[in-house]
């Protein structure tokens, strides 16, 4: 179980349109660090001198990087305690499925930890416009937001609305 505020924690590193992902790494003493002898995509886990580490597999792309650590860190916050025993590894398998799984906790808060809440209801409201083919000249630029992010496009569409994300970043803060 984390001590850490979920949401006190992004609301600290937001700013304007981004969430500074690495402050929150630094704020949950998180390491990162680039492994060539890493055979799966990532692993979150404790080392030897006790510090927990989110490994990344070299050959990974910068977007995939930024994703996996910030799907690491929520796994952090709301399991700490696997981490610590065993780790978590993640393939390529668990990439595949991130949309498929956009309605778990670990996705909900993953996407908040890398994606500002006003930045998540325009996407979100941008797809319902675009589901319904309503015309409108506002409408959001996902695929805009998308080409100037640090996150692949996957993850970036699997946010959900506010509602489902308050009550488990509540649940979180309350463990």
């Amino acid at each position: 179980m984390s001590l850490y505020n979920p949401q006190q924690l992004i609301t600290d590193a937001t700013k304007g349109d981004t969430v500074d992902l690495k402050q929150i790494c630094r704020s949950l003493q998180l390491t990162l660090q680039i492994s060539s002898e890493l055979t799966d995509l990532c692993r979150i886990s404790v080392n030897k001198e006790q510090k927990v580490v989110i490994q990344l597999n070299e050959n990974i792309d910068k977007r995939t990087k930024f994703t996996f650590v910030a799907i690491s860190a929520a796994e952090y916050l709301i399991n700490s305690a696997r981490v610590n025993d065993t780790g978590v590894t993640y393939d390529i398998f668990f990439l595949r499925d991130i949309h498929a799984n956009r309605a778990t906790n670990l996705i909900m808060l993953a996407t908040r930890l890398a994606i500002p809440e006003h930045i998540i209801e325009n996407i979100v409201n941008a797809s319902e416009i675009q589901f319904t083919k309503q015309v409108n000249d506002e409408i959001f630029d996902i695929d805009e937001y998308i080409r100037q992010s640090d996150y692949l496009p996957e993850f970036i569409r699997s946010v959900i609305k506010q509602s489902s994300s308050s009550f488990l970043v509540n649940t979180v803060n309350a463990r």
